[in-house]
């Protein structure tokens, strides 16, 4: 399959390189749009802009919408106007939103322009709500009818309407637009006809808020297996549905987002942002990293008397640090997960760390033992091999404790706890670290 796509890539370089229009369009003919999207990054940027104005409208939408930040940024900046407000007509609402959000802000007036009326204000409302909340990732497209319709009337209506996206549910509602019910598409298709609505839709409804954070949406569409969910206004009013093709996009980009602050870098950073802008997000963590290290320098010349006496311990210093900080990262990691996945919460901290000390004591003792023999072979020393094999005990334990506590504080304190991971818990865990070495050190030989 590889093999397969290489081979269309040179293909299609081939013909853009020779000017052979007509063959580039019959290959992009028999492409899909996702793999179309998926190979646009092996391109220069003027020859994914020349891919782009080939392709009709709906492939189009599909590639725009499904393609790299980086290659969406070059269309987005180059594309025909003309092209681009049609194209982002063809898109669901929601999509295109996010696609607009990204065009700079001197041209995104000028597409909104260009589009149908009623898509360029949905738009518009859309983008009004916070960057994270329900209401980014929602449609306001749904098919909705009052319980006192029956069947034939609801399907009668779904075949009037114009829906971008898949119809997994019709909601049920009363003239204000309040939800009153739900009838899965499979549930309205099999009921008999003459049946009204109301005695097929189901009460028990899920839903979120408008301003409600997308991650909870997707934490409630996984818990009760939904392939679409309604958004409430303040009000209680039905104003959109999310999609389960939508939580799954939310779901990538969290896990993005969390694997950005575990490492110190940025959500933003896609390889769209300036060099100026990266530098300027990643160096705050760099500088504090630094400092700690600075720190850590400064416990190791409290000691400097016991380190000048016994000039071998200094050479496991690296591997206090190391494992100290990757095994607070490894417990850490693990909490974060289970935060973000809604099953970690206050009620069962204490079972949770004691989960992981009861981890942490194992892992202590293993490397221990393997540290305390590998000391005693290299340094012909039975006390510094006590020294560093109890020490790295300590730090094992120690670390896996802050590990567990630190993200599970940052949640009280209502910041992101994945930034409790990574830099900030590898530098505090150093610092602790190399005092309870030189601590243990000092008690022992001199």
């Amino acid at each position: 399959m590889e093999e397969h796509r290489e081979d269309r890539i040179q293909r299609l370089k081939d013909l853009l390189e020779t000017a052979q229009d007509a063959d580039v369009r019959r290959l992009l003919t028999g492409m899909q749009p996702e793999d179309i999207a998926e190979m646009l990054g092996e391109f220069s940027a003027e020859d994914k802009l020349r891919i782009f104005e080939f392709l009709d409208i709906g492939n189009a939408a599909v590639v725009l919408d499904d393609t790299d930040p980086q290659t969406r940024l070059q269309i987005l900046q180059k594309a025909d106007s003309d092209k681009l407000a049609s194209v982002l007509d063809e898109m669901p609402v929601d999509e295109a939103a996010d696609v607009i959000e990204e065009v700079p802000e001197k041209e995104r007036e000028n597409i909104l322009d260009l589009m149908e009326e009623k898509d360029a204000e949905e738009v518009e409302e859309i983008l009004s709500y916070p960057e994270d909340s329900a209401a980014r990732v929602m449609n306001p497209e749904f098919v909705s009818v009052t319980e006192n319709d029956d069947v034939e009337d609801a399907i009668r209506h779904i075949r009037s309407l114009e829906v971008d996206e898949e119809i997994f549910y019709v909601y049920v509602v009363d003239r204000d637009m309040r939800l009153r019910g739900v009838v899965p598409i499979r549930k309205l298709l099999t009921s008999p006809k003459g049946t009204l609505i109301m005695d097929i839709m189901e009460e028990d409804i899920h839903s979120v808020i408008v301003d409600e954070d997308r991650e909870k949406a997707a934490l409630v569409m996984k818990k009760y297996d939904l392939f679409s969910l309604p958004v409430m206004d303040n009000r209680g009013c039905l104003v959109g549905r999310i999609t389960v093709d939508d939580i799954i996009d939310v779901m990538d980009e969290e896990r993005g987002e969390d694997i950005s602050r575990m490492t110190g870098t940025i959500v933003e950073e896609q390889g769209t942002e300036t060099t100026l802008k990266a530098t300027r997000n990643r160096l705050p963590w760099l500088v504090a990293c630094m400092l700690g290290s600075i720190v850590t320098g400064l416990v190791i010349q409290m000691y400097q008397v016991t380190l000048a006496e016994i000039i071998a311990l200094v050479s496991f210093i690296p591997v206090i640090t190391a494992t100290g900080g990757n095994s607070g990262v490894q417990s850490a990691t693990v909490v974060v997960r289970e935060i973000a996945l809604g099953s970690m919460n206050f009620a069962r901290v204490g079972e949770e760390i004691w989960r992981q000390m009861k981890i942490a004591l194992g892992l202590g003792f293993v490397c221990s033992s393997v540290l305390t023999l590998l000391a005693n072979f290299w340094m012909k020393n039975s006390m510094v091999g006590l020294v560093v094999g109890l020490s790295i005990f300590l730090v094992v334990v120690w670390s896996n404790f802050v590990g567990v506590l630190t993200p599970l504080v940052f949640q009280k304190l209502r910041i992101d706890p994945a930034i409790a991971s990574g830099p900030f818990i590898t530098t505090l865990n150093d610092i602790i670290g190399v005092f309870i070495y030189l601590s243990v050190a000092t008690s022992f030989l001199t």
